[in-house]
C-alpha cells in the first residue's frame, strides 16, 4: 500500500489493457522522491500472460509504498486482491484526503465468458457500496480517484454517450456520493478517452488509455491537477 503521508505528488495513469511495457517505462521515468503512480483500473490482470504477470507482480512488490493501483471491470478482482500494490475500494488516506474506489459495469458482458474474460465482482457488491459512500460522507474527500465515474460527470464530458440504463451499482453509488459532498478533484478512467470539466466547483478529469495527469499537494490550497491528454 501506498505511504501518502510522505508524497508530494502523485501521477494518475488511465486504462492500460495489459500493455505494461510503457507504463513500467513511463513508472520508472517519473519516480523520485516525495512521488507515487497510481492505476485507475483496467491494467489488465487477468489477461496478462503468465510472464508479463510474473514481471508485473515484481514490479509492484519492489515499488509496494509508491506505485498501486485501483481494480477496473477488465480486471480478475480475485488477482487484484492477492497483487502487491493494490488499493482496495473504498480505501481513504487522510494526509490527502483522497478516496479510491474500483470497479465498473461492463456493458458487452453478454458477449464474454465468466471466469475468463468476465467477473460478476467486477462492481462493489450493494453492502459494499452502502459502507463506502457512509465512509464517504463522513470524511468527506478532497480527491477522488475511480475507474468508472458518475452519470452527470459522463454527461458534461462526453455528451455524444448515452449513459447505460438501467444504471449501474457503480454509477448509482457514485451519483450518491457527488450528492452528498463535492470533492475538488475528481479523476477518473474507463471511458477510453480523455476531457475534462468543472461543473458545480468539482474538477472532473477522465484519462484516456495509457494517458496521465498529475496531482500536486499544496498546504492549505486545493491539490494542483496538471494534464491528462498526455500520453505515457
Amino acid at each position: 500500500m501506498i505511504d501518502f503521508a510522505d508524497i508530494g505528488k502523485v501521477f494518475l495513469v488511465g486504462d492500460v489493457h495489459g500493455m505494461f511495457p510503457p507504463f513500467h517505462a513511463f513508472a520508472r521515468r517519473v519516480q523520485g522522491r516525495g512521488v507515487a503512480v497510481v492505476q485507475i483500473g483496467d491494467f489488465g490482470y487477468g489477461f496478462l500472460d503468465h510472464r508479463t504477470a510474473e514481471r508485473v507482480g515484481n514490479f509492484f512488490r519492489e515499488q509496494a509504498g509508491t506505485c498501486g493501483f485501483i481494480r477496473g471491470n477488465h480486471d480478475d478482482p480475485e488477482i487484484c486482491r492477492a497483487m502487491p500494490g493494490w488499493i482496495p475500494d473504498g480505501h481513504y488516506d487522510p494526509n490527502w484526503g483522497i478516496m479510491f474506489v474500483g470497479g465498473a459495469f461492463s456493458v458487452d458482458r453478454h458477449l464474454r465468458t465468466q471466469g475468463l474474460d468476465w467477473w460478476d465482482d467486477e462492481e462493489c457488491s450493494i453492502v459494499e457500496f452502502n459502507a463506502i459512500v457512509d465512509h464517504y460522507a463522513a470524511v468527506q474527500p478532497r480527491i477522488m480517484v475511480t475507474h468508472d465515474a458518475p452519470a452527470d460527470a459522463i454527461r458534461a464530458l462526453f455528451p455524444g454517450d448515452q449513459v447505460h440504463q438501467p444504471m449501474s451499482r457503480t454509477m448509482q453509488a457514485l451519483n450518491a456520493m457527488l450528492d452528498l459532498h463535492r470533492p475538488d478533484l475528481w479523476i477518473f478512467g474507463h471511458w477510453h478517452r480523455s476531457a475534462g470539466a468543472v461543473l458545480d466547483g468539482t474538477r472532473f478529469q477522465c484519462l484516456g488509455e495509457l494517458r496521465y495527469c498529475s496531482v500536486t499537494r499544496r498546504v492549505d490550497r486545493p491539490a494542483k491537477l496538471c494534464g491528462g491528454a498526455e500520453q505515457i
